[in-house]
């Protein structure tokens, strides 16, 4: 029996949940093949390329998924998550800001903000969004550590 595109995708996600990051690629472009259009595909594919160290084909990947769904806001952070890893950290923050005017109170994408402005020397800015995203959710463990690290660094400075 052949598999389905979803099936293609979620033996992918297994493969990338194990490490075995080669073989979630093949099966997330097995998927597509199937279905241009699905966007969750296109959105691993996308992460699994980034790990791998393949920006720009991992932008790639994202732009295709955004130019199909222009209004989802994980696409946007994801992409920006590419520019911070190759230390483009204005378009990253471009990206973080395309998410934020989609879903304003999205976390990852208001803390992702935050390190890419601190990165780039706007610590101020930085701690305004760390704050920000604390404020929205003050479990978010990831806008607490980021705040802590740069709230030292700051101190450190002084």
């Amino acid at each position: 029996m052949t598999k389905l595109s979803g099936e293609w995708n979620n033996e992918g996600i297994a493969f990338y949940e194990n490490g075995q990051y080669e073989e979630a690629l093949k099966c997330y472009e097995r998927a597509l093949e199937l279905d241009t259009n699905f966007i969750q595909a296109l959105n691993n594919k996308g992460n699994v390329l980034k790990v791998l160290k393949k920006y720009d084909e991992s932008l790639e990947s994202f732009n295709s998924a955004i130019l199909k769904e222009p209004k989802n806001a994980e696409l946007w952070v994801n992409k920006g998550a590419v520019y911070y890893e190759m230390d483009d950290y204005k378009h990253a923050i471009e990206c973080f800001e395309e998410a934020l005017k989609l879903e304003p109170k999205n976390t990852n994408a208001m803390s992702n903000k935050g390190a890419a402005l601190a990165n780039s020397g706007d610590l101020e800015s930085g701690m305004e969004c760390f704050d920000e995203a604390l404020n929205i959710d003050p479990l978010d463990v990831n806008a607490r550590i980021n705040r802590d690290k740069l709230k030292d660094f700051m101190d450190d400075l002084s």
